[in-house]
This record gives C-alpha cells, structure tokens and sequence, in this order.
C-alpha cells in the first residue's frame, strides 16, 4: 500500500496502468483471447507460486482451487499441458515445506498408520520405473509426474493443517467451487454452451457421440468431462447433506441442506450414471457407522422417493438416466465393460507387476502403440490398477483405502469434539463415494477428485489429533 501510494498514485502511475491495458488490448487483437488470458494468468500466477514457496497453507488453498479449473481451461486454451503447472505447485510447496524441516526435523505429524501406507503406495509407484514388463518408460515418467505429486501434497496437507479452523476454510472454500461449478452446470443446461466449449465438443466426432446422448448433452460444467461433474456434485452433496445434521447454527445447516439440494439437481445434468448411485450407497454407509435415527427416518423417505422415480414411466432424458443405473443387465455400456474385464483377466493373473504405468489410455498411445494395452479401455480404477501395476499394485492399492477407512471409523468413535467428529464422519462417506465409485469408472484418477481424496485423508487424520490434544488440554485443566 506504502508502495501504490507513493510510487504509483501519481501520473507516472496512471501513464503505466495506460500501457499495460493498451498491451492487453493489442495483445488480444494481435494474438487472441487466449494469448491474452495466459498473460494475465502469468500476472496473477507468478506472484501466487512464490507467495507459495513462502506461505504453505496459502500455496495448499491455492493448490486446491488451481486443481478445480486447470483441466477445464485446456478447452480453450489448446493443447497446452496445464497439469504441469499443477506439478510445479506441489513441487514449490514440497520444496519449502523440506527447508522448514531441515531446521526443525520433527516428522511426527506424519507418524501414523494411514500415513505409512501411503508411503509405501508412493514407494510402489516409484518402484514401477524398473518394471520389466513396461513397453515405455516415458509412459512411467508422465504418469508417475502428476501420481506421485498427489501422494505427496498429502503430507504438505498434514504439515500445513494447524487448527480447527483451518479445517473448516478448507472445506467451505470446496462446497464453495462444487456450488460455482453446479450453477455453471445448470446454465449450460438451461442457456447452453458457450462458443469455444461447442467448438471443443464438435472437434472430433467421437467425442461429439460421448457427449451427445439419448437426443441431449451431458454436461461437464468447468471440468474435464461429465464424470468429474457428476462424481464430485455427487460426493460433495452428500457432505452437505451430513453437515446439515450436523452441530452448527440453524441458518448454516439450511445453508448446507440447499447447497446439497442444489449439488444433487446438477448431478442429474451430468448424466453420469454411476454418480447416481453414490447417494444411495452413502446412506447406508452413514446409518451404518452413526445409527442416527433423524438419519434413518431420512433413508427411509429418500429411498421410498428413489422407489418411486425407478418405477414411473418417464420421457425425462434425466430420470431415464437415472433409472438405467440401478439395472446395469439392461445397459449395452455395462455389458462392454464387463466384457472387457473378462478378457483382460489372464493379462492380470500372469503379471504380479502389471504392464507398467501409463501402459493404457493416453500415455499408453502416445508412447507404446503397439501394445495391445495401449487401446485397452480399463474403465474402471481398480481395472487400470491391476493392468498398470498388476495385482500386486490392486492389493496394495486396497490395502491403503482398507487401511485409512478402517483407523478412520476407528477414530470417528473416539473423538468427543461433536464439531471434529462430523467433520470426520464427512470425509470418511467421502472416502468411501470415491471408493465405490472407482469401480464402475475411473474415480479417482482426475483433478480435482485425485486432490480430494487426499484432501480427505488429510483432514481424518488431523481431527483426530487434534480431538487428543484438545482432551489432553483438558485434563490437564
């Protein structure tokens, strides 16, 4: 401020902020929208990943919120590879955390059970760049880029969580971007496409027939595609959902109650229909693991209503949709899928260590064409897993969720702060959305749900720490 006022407030300043719209505008004529929107990306970023070296909680909100549009730009920004700037983020936030520790070379924030796990999960992966059965090892470098880099902001989220209240800004400002991407979802419904985002989906006919289904579009909102959209309104919902019976003020628990309502409505305009299916389940998740009886009588209405919506006859594309969920025989998709499942069974059960990383999907094309595993669709998580990293990886990779729901459920009884406990029991339905969903698709494997994960584990690892620091406070008043 001392800066702007003495050195800018004048016309010298007026002269520079002249300059600089002139060079945008001429930017904009010369190069494009885009040439100008990277230019004020540049302004605004560079100035965030150095804030971020310095400052790891503000570089882990900036991380988050990046992890949300970063994928989405790529429409119309061509086909620049954004995810290395994700990459660069959680290198700088990796980098600066380490220069604290020399200095203070207390690891005991990550001195637990789920955190080992992941350890050796991030070890396995590396491990995966001598695998001999591998056709590239570019393929493992480009995967294991932006893999290991997830894994790892897991520990800068246990280094950088210090309060109960830094919990709660990280979990708002998450309801917050999953709102901003439901009402954007909702105005592609009700108004349509924007110009740059027809043009993305009219680029190659095949992603035109993706996306163009049963007489409509799905929608994607400001994600990568459809399923993102779906899964995460999906989840996120759901944790509205549980705040809303949660021990807060009346007029937020409404707030959470509409923002759930809301985030449930926008996941019918994915089309996903996998999405659809995550609601039911954490339900029974959730009276399961609480036995709340407001939860139950809940249930019983929400299943009776979802009775209903299975049964009537319908032209509503949506409730089409829906309804096509839940009786996955009558689905030509789930028959291809199971069917592929089945043929790539022997590849599995001969290879422990699997194929290698990026051995399927874009990687795998772009660097291995001439693998039959190059043209494989997995489908689901846990079937890229088992191909990728044999069944080897599959079982360490369930053993890592096992083991975080397992001590999560286990801490969720003990912790007494009802404010911490309902956070934890959110993040666990979360874990377990995520869990169920990487079966029938590839869940987990995008951002921002590949952030989220871990933003999740981060946060049930804390609440209870901080649940036994606040009893030990209190015992020793």
């Amino acid at each position: 401020q001392k800066f702007i006022n003495e050195k800018l407030k004048n016309w010298f300043g007026f002269f520079l902020l002249l300059i600089l719209t002139v060079g945008v505008s001429l930017v904009i004529s010369k190069f494009g929208f885009v040439a100008a929107v990277l230019s004020l990306a540049l302004v605004v970023g560079i100035p965030a990943l150095i804030t971020s070296l310095f400052n790891l909680k503000f570089g882990v909100l900036f991380t988050i919120i990046t992890a949300f549009f970063v994928l989405g730009f790529k429409r119309f920004l061509g086909d620049l590879q954004l995810g290395i700037l994700m990459d660069l983020l959680i290198v700088l936030l990796f980098f600066g955390m380490f220069i604290k520790q020399i200095e203070s070379k207390d690891w005991s924030f990550a001195d637990n059970p789920i955190s080992k796990i992941i350890l050796i999960w991030i070890i396995y992966n590396l491990l995966q760049g001598a695998n001999p059965f591998a056709e590239s090892r570019l393929a493992w470098v480009y995967t294991i880029r932006g893999t290991a880099g997830i894994m790892i902001f897991y520990f800068m989220l246990l280094y950088a969580i210090d309060s109960k209240k830094f919990i709660s800004l990280i979990i708002h400002i998450w309801i917050f971007l999953v709102l901003l991407a439901t009402f954007y979802g909702m105005m592609q419904e009700f108004i349509g496409f924007l110009p740059f985002e027809m043009a993305w989906i009219m680029e190659t006919p095949e992603r035109y027939a993706l996306l163009f289904q049963a007489g409509k579009f799905k929608k994607f909102s400001f994600f990568s595609d459809p399923l993102v959209f779906g899964f995460t309104t999906a989840f996120t919902g759901v944790l509205c959902f549980i705040f809303a019976f949660g021990p807060y003020r009346k007029l937020r628990r409404i707030f959470y109650f509409i923002s759930g309502v809301l985030m449930m409505y926008g996941m019918l305009f994915s089309s996903t229909r996998a999405a659809f299916i995550l609601p039911v389940a954490s339900l029974m998740f959730l009276t399961f693991i609480t036995l709340n009886k407001k939860l139950m009588l809940f249930g019983v209405f929400a299943v009776m209503g979802l009775g209903v919506l299975l049964v009537i006859p319908t032209s509503n594309p949506e409730v089409v949709r829906l309804q096509s969920a839940f009786r996955p025989s009558e689905d030509p998709s789930y028959q291809t899928r199971a069917r592929n499942q089945a043929f790539i069974q022997p590849f599995i059960q001969t290879h422990p260590f699997g194929g290698g990383m990026g051995a399927t999907g874009e990687w795998g094309k772009k660097f291995s064409p001439w693998s039959p595993l190059a043209n494989f669709p997995p489908d689901s998580g846990y079937i890229r897993t088992a191909v990728e990293l044999g069944w080897v990886g599959l079982f360490l990779q369930l053993l890592m969720i096992f083991v975080v729901l397992f001590y999560g459920i286990k801490d969720y009884f003990r912790i007494r702060d009802p404010e911490l406990r309902n956070y934890s029991l959110g993040m666990l339905t979360v874990l377990y959305c995520l869990a169920l969903a990487n079966f029938p698709q590839e869940a987990i494997g995008q951002y921002p749900i590949n952030l989220l994960f871990f933003v999740a584990i981060a946060i049930i690892n804390k609440c209870r720490q901080f649940d036994e620091s606040k009893n030990q406070i209190d015992l020793i008043k």
